[in-house]
């Protein structure tokens, strides 16, 4: 994905605008993709056709600090989707981050949305 925002890396501060990520087109249904903004790597997962279409969450995996989450394997349970870290295949729900086996491991929360075909980072509400 080279269609990349990289705002953040020339002011300083906290983001305060939305950023484009990437377009639709780059997206791979019911797959992650790799995103990097300023300096988060993020995975971005799209599902179309479900009540939420559009996740992101930090690419990073926070039980080995490499850099595959978006290369996880996509599930679901309850309802709720999950992706499966490839290295320890640790579950984390894409909803809120957390690890389904572990409650010390979590990923980060991206707020993202898909707007006119493009996918924007929306700025933290915290």
């Amino acid at each position: 994905m080279n269609q990349l925002a990289y705002a953040l890396d020339s002011q300083p501060g906290v983001q305060q605008q939305p950023v484009l990520l990437c377009q639709q087109q780059d997206l791979v249904p019911f797959c992650g993709v790799a995103a990097r903004f300023a300096e988060h790597a993020i995975a971005l997962f799209y599902l179309p056709g479900q009540e939420v279409e559009l996740y992101g969450v930090s690419h990073i995996d926070p039980a080995t600090g490499a850099p595959v989450i978006a290369h996880g394997l996509l599930g679901e349970s309850k309802g709720e989707f999950y992706i499966a870290a490839p290295l320890h295949k640790q579950q984390y729900r894409l909803s809120d981050g957390q690890c389904l086996s572990d409650s010390t491991l979590k990923l980060q929360v991206f707020e993202v949305q898909l707007q006119h075909a493009q996918v924007w980072l929306l700025p933290p509400t915290e």
